[in-house]
């Protein structure tokens, strides 16, 4: 085990260039803000039934060509935005829409097949899927949506509904929009010191479910020291969430919270010889081309450390 004296040493020299404090939770306790948050709400698995109930009743709607029993399953609100991206909103304009369209579909088959449903509060469900339209005469026509149901009352309602190409397969998550007030850390960034010695990028993973953050620390006469973090959503807690690993068997977890310009995430981890810590970072936008990395309320095993400081600025694009 390491001792103390050195885990300490360790620490501080990480802190020198800013990224000390990336520490995570024991393995097996639960993070704070997530005690006593249920697996899945009572009542889940019946409002995911209803949904895919009103899925089929809508299609049915439809191949009648009755009007009226297709917008019954609208929001007075709600939005249409087709493949090209026009935007109709309202109910009573979408109706004019289904007005000029039904006479055409009417006695057409309509197979509907739900891909993935996810309930972004208990009354708000995201729904990704497809339809496959067959005409009276066998032409058959497929297409993907996105649709957004809410509930009111003993009813589940369409809030919106996008269409999408038929061939799209890198669709962006349901994550993707929780995520975007983060994007602007996407891109190359290094310390903003003269030896340059710290390197972060950013990106985002598949259907932007996921920002990947990756540290690397060149120092002469030491080995590189990388930090890799992955930042999602978490639908239980509301709240983004993010999970560390270092090159050295560290770990973390942290839950962030934004204030202004500022994300403030509260971390608390493992260090590889078992050591328990915990700090805030704070990620503070300062421009498109610099923001600036702070650690702050830093202790291992109850013993304070002191705050640190990075700033840190884009790379210049490649020539």
């Amino acid at each position: 085990m390491m001792s103390r004296k050195h885990r300490t040493a360790a620490l501080v020299a990480v802190a020198a260039v800013g990224l000390a404090g990336l520490l995570i939770f024991r393995p097996g306790t639960p993070p704070v803000e997530a005690a006593g948050q249920p697996a899945e709400p009572k009542g889940r698995a019946a409002d995911e039934a209803a949904i895919r109930a009103a899925n089929q009743a809508y299609a049915a709607a439809l191949a009648s060509g009755d009007l009226e029993a297709v917008m019954a399953f609208w929001d007075a609100d709600g939005d249409y935005v087709d493949e090209s991206g026009k935007v109709t909103s309202g109910k009573d304009n979408i109706a004019a829409l289904f007005r000029k369209a039904l006479p055409e579909l009417k006695g057409s088959k309509f197979t509907g097949k739900v891909l993935n449903l996810k309930f972004l509060k208990p009354d708000i469900c995201f729904e990704d899927g497809t339809v496959e339209i067959t005409s009276p005469t066998g032409t058959k026509e497929s297409s993907r949506f996105a649709a957004v149901w809410s509930r009111a009352g003993d009813k589940w309602l369409i809030s919106s509904i996008r269409d999408l190409p038929a061939e799209a397969t890198d669709l962006p998550s349901l994550a993707a929009a929780q995520l975007k007030d983060l994007e602007w850390l996407v891109g190359e960034w290094v310390d903003d010191e003269a030896k340059k010695d710290v390197t972060m990028s950013c990106k985002w993973d598949t259907n932007k479910a996921f920002l990947l953050m990756h540290y690397l620390v060149k120092r002469e006469g030491q080995d590189d020291f990388e930090v890799t973090v992955r930042v999602g959503w978490d639908g239980a807690s509301g709240k983004i969430r993010s999970w560390t690993f270092d090159s050295q068997g560290g770990f973390s977890e942290a839950f962030w919270t934004k204030d202004g310009k500022r994300w403030l995430v509260g971390s608390t981890g493992v260090l590889p010889d078992g050591g328990v810590g915990e700090s805030t970072l704070i990620y503070e936008f300062k421009d498109a081309n610099s923001f600036v990395w702070r650690a702050t309320e830093r202790e291992v095993d109850g013993q304070p450390l002191a705050d640190s400081e990075v700033k840190y600025v884009r790379k210049p694009a490649a020539k």
